[in-house]
């Protein structure tokens, strides 16, 4: 048996052996418990960068398909993040510029402070950039309770189709007024002078009649030419493309406009046309070459020369149309193919409707051609519009079917 001595030294070396293991015990216990709280814990951290991922992903995804140009800032209006659309608008080394830097335009710093300012609406106006008028919207998010700083945010629309067409839509409907206007005033007048005792005079009011008569065709003309144009924009003019000789349409075009002309003492030349098949509509071509050769005609002073050539390549017929009137100044010269466009004094339209240009230049595009016009003030113009060749094998095909 031991002895009372090794007792009192074994016992409490016991308690503290067995102390010490419950102290591992203990510390295993937390060991494992701290080991699921740091994997709960990673778990947490790998959810929170995933989010995060998700959300740059969507944010990227957002920029990408949004129509509007993006541009994302700091407090300092530093660029953070732009899309693709912004790059195309403003230059693609856009990150870490400034706002001023990349765009020179002060006016959008100016909306960016009001929108700090206030709460209630977004701040939104035209302002004119990089040559394109666009609407530019302003916004700065609130800081939140981390102290987290603001962020800029701007979008910018180009509208400059849109203001276009809305300028040219009233321009149209002043214009339609204006053409309108004349013939309509004109009939009252004389209809009047005819109430008011004219009709009594037999050789008077014939000549009224005949006045009366001159100004419902002209409103007939506008008319026709109106929906004619309306048509062949909206698609609904059927336009066949067929292998035409080029000769038919130049001769058919010019012949009916020799005895115009004669009244004037002018001259419609035809120089050298190559003998080539064009793939056109031969009446809607020949409306085309009519009202450039009328045009031409009007302009050209008495005695004049109007000259009608064609020149081909590999691909297409060039059809050019000179005449040596008054010219067009280059003012006038990009918007004469405008419906109802109003040019210089120099090149009134007198007796047309306004129309024949903008009729010519879309009957050319729906042959697929391009039409355009040169010209020096005070030394004539030149108009040319494009045809496609018809290729050999489509001749041969033709003329066997």
């Amino acid at each position: 048996m031991p002895s009372m001595e090794n007792l009192i030294v074994f016992v409490p070396l016991l308690l503290i052996i067995g102390g010490l293991g419950g102290l591992l015990w203990q510390s295993r216990k937390h060991l494992r418990l701290l080991e699921r709280q740091m994997q709960q814990t990673e778990h947490l951290r790998q959810g929170v960068s995933d989010q995060l991922q998700e959300a740059i992903l969507l944010r990227d995804a957002l920029l990408q398909v949004v129509d509007d140009a993006v541009l994302v800032m700091n407090q300092k209006h530093q660029i953070l993040h732009v899309n693709p659309e912004a790059q195309k608008l403003l230059g693609p080394d856009l990150i870490g510029k400034t706002l001023i830097r990349a765009t020179q335009e002060n006016e959008l710093e100016a909306m960016l402070h009001e929108a700090r300012e206030t709460t209630d609406d977004i701040p939104e106006q035209l302002v004119d950039l990089a040559g394109k008028t666009l609407r530019v919207r302003a916004f700065v998010s609130a800081e939140n309770p981390n102290g987290d700083a603001p962020v800029e945010l701007l979008t910018l629309r180009d509208m400059s189709e849109m203001v276009r067409l809305g300028r040219a839509r009233r321009e149209m409907v002043a214009n339609i007024s204006h053409e309108l206007r004349t013939p309509i005033t004109s009939i009252g007048l004389l209809v009047d002078t005819l109430l008011n005792g004219a009709i009594d005079k037999p050789r008077r009011s014939k000549k009224m009649l005949i006045d009366i008569r001159r100004e419902v065709d002209t409103l007939t003309q506008l008319v026709e030419e109106m929906r004619y144009l309306s048509r062949i924009e909206s698609g609904q003019m059927p336009i066949k493309l067929l292998p035409t000789p080029l000769e038919a349409i130049v001769q058919g075009s010019i012949d009916p406009l020799q005895p115009i002309a004669e009244r004037k003492n002018q001259r419609i030349v035809m120089e050298a046309v190559p003998n080539v098949c064009v793939l056109a509509d031969l009446t809607h071509s020949q409306r085309v070459l009519k009202n450039i050769v009328h045009n031409a005609h009007k302009f050209t002073p008495e005695g004049g020369e109007i000259r009608v050539s064609a020149t081909a390549n590999d691909e297409e017929v060039t059809i050019k149309v000179t005449d040596n009137g008054p010219g067009i100044s280059n003012d006038d010269l990009p918007r004469i193919f405008e419906r109802f466009y109003q040019a210089s004094p120099s090149r009134t339209r007198g007796d047309g409707t306004g129309l024949g240009l903008a009729i010519a230049r879309h009957i050319i595009i729906a042959h697929g051609g391009k039409i355009w016009a040169e010209s020096k003030e005070g030394q004539g113009a030149s108009f040319f519009f494009t045809l496609p060749l018809v290729e050999e094998e489509t001749i041969s095909s033709t003329e066997v079917a």
